[in-house]
């Protein structure tokens, strides 16, 4: 798993690539939202176009980073989610609980 960071506005954009399991990547969210955090970013925009898949121990990761921002009284939503990835999420019924946009100019607009 890599992680790009790149901001817009007062945005923090993180672009996702590789694997996304719990052998794979599993605590690098936490471990690049956290720090940020104490810098009092918190509007974040998750870009999951690249990561080619995601495991159920993956979708703990994204709840965990999203309870932190709430914590912060800040927003973190997903974008650019692959069908197997919206499936998985409608299966755990947390479509309702992130915001899931297919575009990063609608997502963006949202904040």
């Amino acid at each position: 798993m890599r992680i790009t960071q790149r901001t817009v506005g007062s945005i923090t954009i993180l672009d996702l690539a590789g694997g996304m399991t719990r052998d794979d990547g599993y605590g690098e969210i936490r471990a690049t939202v956290s720090p940020l955090l104490k810098q009092d970013h918190t509007l974040f925009l998750l870009d999951l176009a690249e990561p080619p898949y995601m495991d159920s121990t993956y979708v703990g990761e994204l709840v965990r980073a999203f309870i932190a921002v709430l914590n912060h009284k800040g927003a973190l939503k997903l974008v650019n989610f692959t069908r197997r990835m919206r499936t998985l999420f409608e299966i755990a019924q947390l479509g309702h609980v992130f915001e899931l946009f297919n575009n990063e100019a609608e997502a963006l607009q949202s904040f």
